[in-house]
Protein backbone atom coordinates (compact mmCIF):
# COMPACT_ATOMS: atom_id res chain seq x y z
CA UNK A 1 0.00 0.00 0.00
CA UNK A 2 1.43 3.62 -1.18
CA UNK A 3 0.41 7.05 -0.90
CA UNK A 4 -1.77 7.12 -3.78
CA UNK A 5 -3.48 4.35 -3.12
CA UNK A 6 -4.20 5.34 0.54
CA UNK A 7 -5.61 8.40 -1.13
CA UNK A 8 -7.97 6.73 -3.47
CA UNK A 9 -9.79 4.72 -0.88
CA UNK A 10 -9.89 7.81 1.15
CA UNK A 11 -11.67 9.64 -1.85
CA UNK A 12 -14.30 6.23 -1.98
CA UNK A 13 -14.62 6.82 2.41
CA UNK A 14 -13.86 3.13 2.90
CA UNK A 15 -10.86 0.87 3.76
CA UNK A 16 -10.03 -2.42 4.48
CA UNK A 17 -7.89 -5.04 4.89
CA UNK A 18 -4.73 -3.10 4.53
CA UNK A 19 -1.53 -2.60 6.49
CA UNK A 20 -0.71 1.49 7.16
CA UNK A 21 1.98 0.95 9.27
CA UNK A 22 4.33 2.00 6.82
CA UNK A 23 2.71 4.85 5.30
CA UNK A 24 3.11 8.55 6.77
CA UNK A 25 -0.24 8.81 8.06
CA UNK A 26 -0.12 12.28 10.37
CA UNK A 27 -2.35 15.05 9.26
CA UNK A 28 -4.74 12.57 7.13
CA UNK A 29 -8.60 13.17 7.02
CA UNK A 30 -10.21 9.66 7.47
CA UNK A 31 -13.76 11.19 8.71
CA UNK A 32 -16.90 9.32 7.65
CA UNK A 33 -14.68 6.66 6.41
CA UNK A 34 -15.60 3.11 7.23
CA UNK A 35 -12.33 1.46 8.23
CA UNK A 36 -12.03 -2.37 8.74
CA UNK A 37 -9.16 -4.78 9.20
CA UNK A 38 -6.82 -2.19 9.15
CA UNK A 39 -3.43 -2.03 11.15
CA UNK A 40 -2.04 1.28 11.60
CA UNK A 41 1.16 0.05 13.10
CA UNK A 42 3.59 -2.48 13.80
CA UNK A 43 4.25 -4.38 16.93
CA UNK A 44 7.22 -2.52 19.19
CA UNK A 45 7.37 0.40 16.22
CA UNK A 46 6.61 3.22 18.09
CA UNK A 47 5.04 5.08 15.45
CA UNK A 48 3.71 8.51 15.84
CA UNK A 49 0.29 9.45 14.73
CA UNK A 50 -0.41 13.03 14.81
CA UNK A 51 -3.47 15.25 13.87
CA UNK A 52 -5.26 12.11 12.46
CA UNK A 53 -9.10 13.40 11.95
CA UNK A 54 -11.49 9.85 12.48
CA UNK A 55 -14.23 12.09 12.94
CA UNK A 56 -17.61 10.21 12.19
CA UNK A 57 -15.36 7.42 11.10
CA UNK A 58 -16.39 3.49 11.46
CA UNK A 59 -13.75 1.52 13.09
CA UNK A 60 -13.68 -1.93 13.07
CA UNK A 61 -10.77 -4.65 13.49
CA UNK A 62 -8.25 -1.89 13.68
CA UNK A 63 -5.14 -2.06 15.22
CA UNK A 64 -2.82 0.92 17.31
CA UNK A 65 -0.74 -1.51 19.14
CA UNK A 66 2.50 0.37 20.37
CA UNK A 67 1.48 3.38 18.72
CA UNK A 68 1.96 7.01 20.27
CA UNK A 69 -1.87 9.08 18.87
CA UNK A 70 -1.25 12.86 19.33
CA UNK A 71 -4.21 15.22 19.02
CA UNK A 72 -6.52 12.88 16.64
CA UNK A 73 -9.95 13.30 17.03
CA UNK A 74 -12.15 10.18 17.52
CA UNK A 75 -15.65 12.69 18.23
CA UNK A 76 -18.74 12.65 16.81
CA UNK A 77 -22.04 10.95 17.55
CA UNK A 78 -22.10 8.66 14.13
CA UNK A 79 -18.06 7.45 15.16
CA UNK A 80 -17.85 3.75 16.26
CA UNK A 81 -15.00 2.51 17.37
CA UNK A 82 -15.51 -1.67 17.57
CA UNK A 83 -12.76 -4.12 18.09
CA UNK A 84 -10.20 -2.09 18.14
CA UNK A 85 -6.81 -2.20 19.77
CA UNK A 86 -4.84 0.33 21.58
CA UNK A 87 -3.58 -1.84 23.77
CA UNK A 88 0.35 -0.19 25.12
CA UNK A 89 -0.24 2.70 23.20
CA UNK A 90 0.33 6.81 24.04
CA UNK A 91 -3.04 8.74 23.62
CA UNK A 92 -1.88 11.88 24.11
CA UNK A 93 -4.51 15.19 24.08
CA UNK A 94 -6.88 12.66 21.74
CA UNK A 95 -10.52 13.05 22.07
CA UNK A 96 -13.62 10.57 21.96
CA UNK A 97 -16.51 12.81 22.10
CA UNK A 98 -19.70 11.42 21.94
CA UNK A 99 -17.91 7.98 20.46
CA UNK A 100 -19.58 4.82 20.66
CA UNK A 101 -16.48 2.40 21.65
CA UNK A 102 -16.98 -1.04 22.31
CA UNK A 103 -14.93 -4.00 22.61
CA UNK A 104 -11.68 -2.22 22.47
CA UNK A 105 -8.53 -2.89 24.21
CA UNK A 106 -6.82 -0.53 26.14
CA UNK A 107 -4.74 -2.53 28.04
CA UNK A 108 -1.36 -1.34 29.42
CA UNK A 109 -2.00 2.32 27.78
CA UNK A 110 -1.20 5.78 28.68
CA UNK A 111 -4.30 8.16 27.91
CA UNK A 112 -2.92 11.74 28.71
CA UNK A 113 -5.10 14.49 28.81
CA UNK A 114 -8.21 12.76 26.69
CA UNK A 115 -12.28 13.38 26.71
CA UNK A 116 -14.15 11.01 26.56
CA UNK A 117 -17.72 13.33 27.12
CA UNK A 118 -20.28 11.75 26.29
CA UNK A 119 -19.40 8.78 25.10
CA UNK A 120 -20.74 5.08 25.47
CA UNK A 121 -18.24 2.81 26.30
CA UNK A 122 -19.15 -0.95 26.57
CA UNK A 123 -17.13 -3.91 26.66
CA UNK A 124 -13.87 -2.14 27.26
CA UNK A 125 -11.08 -3.39 28.91
CA UNK A 126 -8.36 -1.16 30.89
CA UNK A 127 -6.47 -3.01 32.99
CA UNK A 128 -3.48 -1.27 33.91
CA UNK A 129 -4.08 1.66 31.91
CA UNK A 130 -2.87 4.49 32.74
CA UNK A 131 -4.82 7.89 33.01
CA UNK A 132 -2.79 11.08 34.01
CA UNK A 133 -3.82 14.89 33.33
CA UNK A 134 -6.91 16.40 32.80
CA UNK A 135 -9.66 13.27 31.58
CA UNK A 136 -13.35 14.28 31.42
CA UNK A 137 -15.38 11.61 31.38
CA UNK A 138 -18.49 14.14 31.81
CA UNK A 139 -21.90 12.59 30.36
CA UNK A 140 -20.43 9.91 29.61
CA UNK A 141 -21.77 6.03 30.27
CA UNK A 142 -19.48 3.31 31.21
CA UNK A 143 -20.37 -0.17 31.17
CA UNK A 144 -19.24 -4.46 31.28
CA UNK A 145 -16.18 -2.72 31.29
CA UNK A 146 -12.42 -4.18 33.04
CA UNK A 147 -11.39 -0.99 35.57
CA UNK A 148 -9.09 -3.52 36.93
CA UNK A 149 -5.83 -1.85 38.08
CA UNK A 150 -6.44 0.69 36.45
CA UNK A 151 -4.80 4.01 37.44
CA UNK A 152 -6.75 7.39 37.36
CA UNK A 153 -4.79 10.58 38.13
CA UNK A 154 -6.21 13.15 40.43
CA UNK A 155 -7.56 15.11 37.12
CA UNK A 156 -9.60 12.50 36.12
CA UNK A 157 -13.41 13.47 36.03
CA UNK A 158 -14.91 9.89 36.14
CA UNK A 159 -17.78 10.06 38.75
CA UNK A 160 -20.53 7.49 40.28
CA UNK A 161 -22.88 8.59 37.74
CA UNK A 162 -20.34 7.32 34.92
CA UNK A 163 -20.90 3.66 35.71
CA UNK A 164 -23.90 2.73 34.26
CA UNK A 165 -26.62 1.38 37.06
CA UNK A 166 -24.27 2.15 39.17
CA UNK A 167 -22.29 -1.36 39.39
CA UNK A 168 -19.12 -2.73 37.71
CA UNK A 169 -18.75 -5.83 34.94
CA UNK A 170 -17.57 -7.86 38.27
CA UNK A 171 -20.84 -7.82 39.41
CA UNK A 172 -22.62 -9.31 36.98
CA UNK A 173 -21.54 -13.01 36.61
CA UNK A 174 -23.23 -13.19 32.64
CA UNK A 175 -21.75 -10.32 31.73
CA UNK A 176 -18.39 -10.94 33.03
CA UNK A 177 -18.20 -14.83 31.78
CA UNK A 178 -18.60 -13.06 28.75
CA UNK A 179 -15.99 -10.49 28.76
CA UNK A 180 -13.76 -13.19 29.38
CA UNK A 181 -14.30 -16.31 26.97
CA UNK A 182 -15.95 -14.24 24.01
CA UNK A 183 -13.22 -11.61 23.74
CA UNK A 184 -11.36 -13.40 20.78
CA UNK A 185 -14.75 -13.27 19.22
CA UNK A 186 -15.78 -9.61 20.20
CA UNK A 187 -12.66 -8.49 21.10
CA UNK A 188 -9.67 -7.75 19.09
CA UNK A 189 -7.62 -11.55 19.70
CA UNK A 190 -6.04 -13.35 21.86
CA UNK A 191 -5.35 -11.52 24.94
CA UNK A 192 -1.37 -10.93 25.08
CA UNK A 193 0.22 -9.50 27.93
CA UNK A 194 2.38 -6.03 28.34
CA UNK A 195 5.55 -8.46 26.94
CA UNK A 196 3.70 -9.55 24.12
CA UNK A 197 2.64 -12.94 25.20
CA UNK A 198 -0.03 -15.45 26.07
CA UNK A 199 -0.87 -14.74 29.33
CA UNK A 200 -1.48 -17.70 31.41
CA UNK A 201 -4.76 -17.23 33.06
CA UNK A 202 -7.68 -19.38 33.73
CA UNK A 203 -11.12 -17.34 33.13
CA UNK A 204 -12.61 -19.82 35.73
CA UNK A 205 -9.79 -18.62 38.42
CA UNK A 206 -11.04 -15.14 37.18
CA UNK A 207 -14.70 -15.74 37.79
CA UNK A 208 -14.12 -16.95 41.48
CA UNK A 209 -12.04 -13.96 42.19
CA UNK A 210 -14.78 -11.69 40.61
CA UNK A 211 -16.04 -10.42 44.22
CA UNK A 212 -12.22 -9.59 44.87
CA UNK A 213 -11.63 -7.85 42.18
CA UNK A 214 -14.68 -5.20 42.23
CA UNK A 215 -13.43 -4.83 46.03
CA UNK A 216 -9.99 -3.37 44.74
CA UNK A 217 -12.03 -1.48 42.09
CA UNK A 218 -14.80 0.29 44.57
CA UNK A 219 -11.96 0.83 47.54
CA UNK A 220 -10.20 2.65 44.49
CA UNK A 221 -12.32 4.40 43.67
CA UNK A 222 -13.62 5.81 47.32
CA UNK A 223 -9.73 7.10 47.62
CA UNK A 224 -9.77 8.69 44.19
CA UNK A 225 -13.20 10.46 45.02
CA UNK A 226 -11.89 11.35 48.69
CA UNK A 227 -8.99 12.96 47.79
CA UNK A 228 -10.92 15.15 45.46
CA UNK A 229 -13.73 15.70 47.34
CA UNK A 230 -16.44 14.05 46.03
CA UNK A 231 -17.33 12.45 49.50
CA UNK A 232 -21.27 11.30 48.31
CA UNK A 233 -19.44 9.43 45.80
CA UNK A 234 -16.53 8.40 47.78
CA UNK A 235 -19.24 7.26 50.22
CA UNK A 236 -21.59 5.06 48.02
CA UNK A 237 -17.87 3.69 46.82
CA UNK A 238 -17.11 2.73 50.43
CA UNK A 239 -20.50 0.92 51.15
CA UNK A 240 -20.37 -0.94 47.57
CA UNK A 241 -16.79 -2.01 48.52
CA UNK A 242 -18.00 -3.30 51.77
CA UNK A 243 -20.86 -5.33 50.21
CA UNK A 244 -18.27 -6.93 47.39
CA UNK A 245 -15.99 -7.49 50.60
CA UNK A 246 -18.71 -9.50 52.15
CA UNK A 247 -19.73 -11.48 48.94
CA UNK A 248 -16.19 -12.30 48.32
CA UNK A 249 -15.20 -13.76 52.20
CA UNK A 250 -18.97 -16.05 51.34
CA UNK A 251 -17.00 -17.21 48.38
CA UNK A 252 -14.34 -17.78 50.07
CA UNK A 253 -15.85 -20.45 52.99
CA UNK A 254 -15.59 -23.18 50.23
CA UNK A 255 -11.85 -22.38 49.32
CA UNK A 256 -9.86 -25.34 49.88
CA UNK A 257 -7.16 -23.24 50.23
CA UNK A 258 -8.10 -21.94 53.93
CA UNK A 259 -7.68 -23.71 57.10
CA UNK A 260 -11.08 -24.43 59.37
CA UNK A 261 -9.78 -21.10 61.51
CA UNK A 262 -9.34 -19.09 59.26
CA UNK A 263 -12.77 -20.41 57.82
CA UNK A 264 -14.44 -19.34 61.29
CA UNK A 265 -12.65 -15.83 61.52
CA UNK A 266 -14.04 -14.96 58.08
CA UNK A 267 -18.03 -16.24 59.30
CA UNK A 268 -17.41 -13.82 62.10
CA UNK A 269 -16.74 -10.86 60.03
CA UNK A 270 -19.44 -12.08 57.28
CA UNK A 271 -22.28 -11.71 60.31
CA UNK A 272 -20.00 -8.43 61.35
CA UNK A 273 -20.70 -7.60 58.03
CA UNK A 274 -23.98 -8.37 57.86
CA UNK A 275 -24.83 -6.25 61.04
CA UNK A 276 -23.54 -3.34 60.41
CA UNK A 277 -25.43 -3.41 56.45
CA UNK A 278 -28.49 -4.42 58.47
CA UNK A 279 -28.73 -2.60 61.10
CA UNK A 280 -26.20 1.00 60.32
CA UNK A 281 -26.06 1.15 56.08
CA UNK A 282 -22.16 0.88 57.44
CA UNK A 283 -22.98 4.43 58.57
CA UNK A 284 -24.30 5.84 55.88
CA UNK A 285 -28.11 4.97 55.97
CA UNK A 286 -30.26 7.30 58.21
CA UNK A 287 -33.32 5.30 57.51
CA UNK A 288 -31.75 1.86 58.52
CA UNK A 289 -29.98 3.86 62.11
CA UNK A 290 -33.48 4.74 62.59
CA UNK A 291 -35.29 1.61 61.91
CA UNK A 292 -33.00 0.07 64.11
CA UNK A 293 -33.58 2.42 66.62
CA UNK A 294 -37.72 1.72 66.67
CA UNK A 295 -37.06 -2.28 66.20
CA UNK A 296 -34.99 -2.01 69.88
CA UNK A 297 -37.40 0.25 71.36
CA UNK A 298 -40.23 -2.43 70.33
CA UNK A 299 -37.98 -5.14 71.67
CA UNK A 300 -37.12 -4.20 75.22
CA UNK A 301 -40.58 -2.79 75.24
CA UNK A 302 -41.90 -6.73 74.67
CA UNK A 303 -39.01 -7.91 76.75
CA UNK A 304 -40.20 -5.78 79.74
CA UNK A 305 -44.06 -6.38 79.16
CA UNK A 306 -44.14 -10.12 79.18
CA UNK A 307 -41.60 -10.34 81.91
CA UNK A 308 -43.48 -11.50 85.07
CA UNK A 309 -41.07 -9.72 87.22
CA UNK A 310 -42.16 -6.50 85.79
CA UNK A 311 -46.08 -5.34 86.39
CA UNK A 312 -47.17 -3.16 83.01
CA UNK A 313 -50.85 -2.68 82.68
CA UNK A 314 -50.36 -2.04 79.23
CA UNK A 315 -48.02 -2.22 76.11
CA UNK A 316 -47.90 1.44 75.62
CA UNK A 317 -46.27 1.73 79.42
CA UNK A 318 -43.85 -0.79 78.19
CA UNK A 319 -43.22 1.40 75.25
CA UNK A 320 -42.06 4.55 77.20
CA UNK A 321 -40.32 2.73 79.64
CA UNK A 322 -38.08 1.74 76.78
CA UNK A 323 -37.80 5.15 74.83
CA UNK A 324 -36.96 6.21 78.59
CA UNK A 325 -33.86 3.40 78.78
CA UNK A 326 -32.91 4.45 75.24
CA UNK A 327 -31.78 7.86 76.93
CA UNK A 328 -30.00 6.47 79.67
CA UNK A 329 -33.30 7.56 81.94
CA UNK A 330 -34.46 4.33 83.40
CA UNK A 331 -37.62 4.50 85.26
CA UNK A 332 -38.50 3.61 88.89
CA UNK A 333 -40.87 0.88 87.13
CA UNK A 334 -37.98 -1.30 86.51
CA UNK A 335 -35.07 -0.04 88.99
CA UNK A 336 -34.16 -2.55 91.21
CA UNK A 337 -36.71 -5.10 90.50
CA UNK A 338 -34.55 -8.11 89.78
CA UNK A 339 -31.04 -8.75 88.27
CA UNK A 340 -32.23 -9.75 84.82
CA UNK A 341 -34.00 -6.55 84.65
CA UNK A 342 -31.04 -4.46 86.09
CA UNK A 343 -28.68 -6.54 83.20
CA UNK A 344 -31.92 -5.63 80.32
CA UNK A 345 -31.50 -2.04 81.91
CA UNK A 346 -27.93 -1.57 81.25
CA UNK A 347 -27.50 -3.65 77.61
CA UNK A 348 -30.14 -1.09 76.26
CA UNK A 349 -29.00 2.10 77.58
CA UNK A 350 -25.54 0.70 76.05
CA UNK A 351 -26.99 0.45 73.31
CA UNK A 352 -28.78 3.47 72.73
CA UNK A 353 -26.10 5.36 73.90
CA UNK A 354 -24.02 3.56 70.67
CA UNK A 355 -26.99 4.34 68.57
CA UNK A 356 -27.22 7.78 69.26
CA UNK A 357 -23.70 7.86 68.90
CA UNK A 358 -23.84 6.38 65.42
CA UNK A 359 -26.71 8.80 64.24
CA UNK A 360 -24.77 12.22 65.16
CA UNK A 361 -21.70 10.20 63.03
CA UNK A 362 -24.14 9.43 60.15
CA UNK A 363 -25.94 12.83 60.54
CA UNK A 364 -22.91 14.79 60.07
CA UNK A 365 -21.66 12.73 57.80
CA UNK A 366 -24.77 13.88 55.32
CA UNK A 367 -24.60 17.25 56.41
CA UNK A 368 -20.68 17.52 55.07
CA UNK A 369 -21.85 15.90 52.14
CA UNK A 370 -24.15 18.80 51.18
Amino acid sequence: MNQKELNSLILKKYIEDVDLSDIDLNGVDLSECTIKNVRFSKENSDKELKNINFKNAKLQNVFFDNAKLENCDFDGAKTILEQVSFKRCILDKCRFRNTSISWCDFRYAEINSATFEGSKIDFCDFYRAFLVGVIIFRKSKISNCSLFYTYFDEGSTIRRENLKNGQLLQQSKVAYRKFLIDWNTYGTGTRKNEQNRLSNWDPTASLKSRYADAEDIYKTLNGLWMSKGYLGDANWAYVKGKKMERKRLISELTSTEKSYYEKFKDLFLIIWNYMSDAMFGYGESMRKMIFTYVIMVFLFAYLYYSSSEVSLATYTKALGISFKNMVAMTPDEVSNVSPFIDFLNMIQTTVGILITGIFGFILGNKIRNQ
